[in-house]
């Protein structure tokens, strides 16, 4: 019990305030006891003087002796003797006090000073346990009204509590709750704005193809085609359905990205090898078109990453780089281990990007402004997601271009383990 009033603030006050007003009390009581006492006192030694006066009176040569056998003497034989007289007019040993009339007056007085005592200490304990009540309601109003709020759905709240103890512990626990509460709010509305994007983005996104197959469907019902018509429309509807299949492929990979069911498990490997396989994959496309590929100052380091989805984004920045690079360009890919991080470079000859285009092309279905890029076919969702897995794994991606020079995509990884 001790311990507990000693760390909690509220019990401590309250043990002040009830021990305070018990000794107050009790020097109340001691004060009415004393005066009471002192008055019997008194009494007493005006009885004594009363006696002495009389029986001087009856015997005034006896004076000496009167004054001795009262204050000096005790006599046992007297004391009976004395005893047996009064009992004769009814003054006996068991007489009581409120019926003695010789001691009726201090009975009295001692009677109405205890009734006034109790009434003195029940009104100060009930003083001080309204005090203690009413601090304690307070506490709880507020705690109460707090968590009202959090009903209502206000979670901005801030309960200040400077002092330790239990009360000071549950407004902190309170006021955190609050905050993580308001941020799953801010999260989840953000979720539902990410998702009515999404589903608009991917609406938009495949309502092209869509009607474009729809239509060399129909041209494809009509009986007066050549069969060199049929195969450019049967032609042209599979690259549309290929473009639909990618398009789909892509859009599930961003959707279980952006609501976490994509873990990425970061192991300790050579960040040398997933940058290669992801050049294998894109090796073939770039001899198509001449593209050269030059591999320069690529050295082992490992790093912790997802082998897997880094590769994946590695090889989006690479497709890109040979989708908006004519035929006989070059790509340089270089890596560069520094202090806290390992860069990629992957820079091209291609068509480039203008400035102020360069925070857009991240964003999802971005495609840019320029005629060429409109040309070509694409989604805008290859650099979003590579921008996504750096992310996630606490790394980034930076671009600088020049039109008709070439871009250059930096993609850096942390060296150390995040988590």
């Amino acid at each position: 019990m001790i311990k507990y009033i000693k760390r909690e603030p509220l019990l401590k006050k309250i043990f002040l305030i009830v021990f305070g007003s018990l000794f107050f009390s009790s020097l109340i009581i001691f004060y009415f006891h004393f005066n009471v006492i002192q008055s019997i006192h008194d009494d007493h030694i005006k009885l004594y003087q009363e006696i002495t006066g009389k029986m001087i009176k009856i015997a005034p040569e006896k004076e000496n002796d009167i004054v001795k056998a009262l204050l000096y003497e005790r006599d046992e034989d007297c004391l009976n003797e004395g005893k047996a007289v009064l009992n004769k007019y009814s003054f006996r040993d068991e007489i009581r006090m409120w019926e003695d009339h010789t001691f009726k007056s201090q009975f009295s007085r001692f009677l109405s000073n205890e009734v006034i005592s109790i009434i003195f200490i029940l009104a100060i304990v009930i003083v001080a346990l309204l005090i203690s009540f009413n601090h304690f309601m307070n506490k709880l109003h507020k705690f109460s009204k707090a968590l009202d709020l959090i009903i209502d759905g206000n979670f901005k709240l801030q309960l200040e509590e400077t002092n330790e103890g239990i009360f000071s512990e549950i407004f902190s626990r309170l006021n955190q709750m609050s905050r993580i509460l308001n941020l799953s709010l801010i999260s989840l509305k953000k979720e539902k704005e990410n998702i009515k994007s999404l589903v608009t983005d991917i609406a938009h996104q495949v309502k092209t193809p869509l009607s474009s197959i729809k239509l060399f469907n129909s041209l494809l019902m009509e009986e007066d085609l050549s069969k060199d018509e049929k195969d450019e429309f049967l032609s042209r509807s599979r690259n549309e359905i290929n473009k639909l299949e990618w398009l789909f492929n892509s859009l599930v990979k961003i959707s279980r990205m952006e609501v976490g069911m994509i873990e990425l498990k970061t192991e300790l490997n050579d960040l040398k090898d997933t940058l290669m396989e992801a050049v294998k994959d894109i090796y073939m496309r770039a001899c198509e078109k001449g593209i050269e590929i030059v591999v320069k100052k690529v050295e082992s380091s490992f790093v912790y990453h997802d082998s897997k989805w880094t590769k994946e984004a590695i090889f989006n920045v690479l497709e890109n780089a040979v989708k908006y690079t004519d035929e006989k360009g070059k790509l340089v890919i270089s890596m560069e281990k520094m202090q806290s991080y390992t860069r990629i470079d992957i820079q091209d000859t291609g068509i480039g990007i203008p400035r102020e285009e360069f925070n857009n092309v991240f964003k999802r279905f971005y495609r840019g402004k320029l005629d060429k890029v409109k040309k070509l076919e694409g989604s805008g969702v290859g650099l979003y997601l590579t921008r996504k897995i750096l992310e996630e794994q606490e790394g980034s991606i930076m671009v600088d271009s020049e039109l008709e020079k070439g871009t250059k995509f930096s993609l850096y990884l942390q060296n150390c383990k995040y988590r």
